[in-house]
């Protein structure tokens, strides 16, 4: 979950980082398609400002630091 004050959160992804620095998504991509058309009925992609690919993880930049936390809460609640 995201800590008050920061505008990053970090978050398990099937993703592998070849050393070239490609992502390839290591489920065809759906878990992808599934993650961002969640985020945007959750009315959260515009309030993300960056996005970073990492070795089984995405790096996730919001606007606001209140943004990054609704998101963390929202994720959290998503996986049970």
């Amino acid at each position: 979950m995201a800590r008050s004050g920061r505008k990053t959160i970090k978050i398990d992804a099937p993703l592998l980082k070849l050393k070239d620095g490609t992502p390839v998504w290591m489920d065809r991509g759906e878990w992808a398609i599934n993650f961002f058309d969640w985020l945007a009925k959750e009315k959260l992609s515009k309030k993300l400002s960056g996005l970073q690919h990492l070795n089984s993880k995405i790096k996730l930049t919001f606007v606001t630091a209140k943004d990054c936390t609704i998101f963390g809460l929202k994720y959290a609640s998503r996986k049970k």
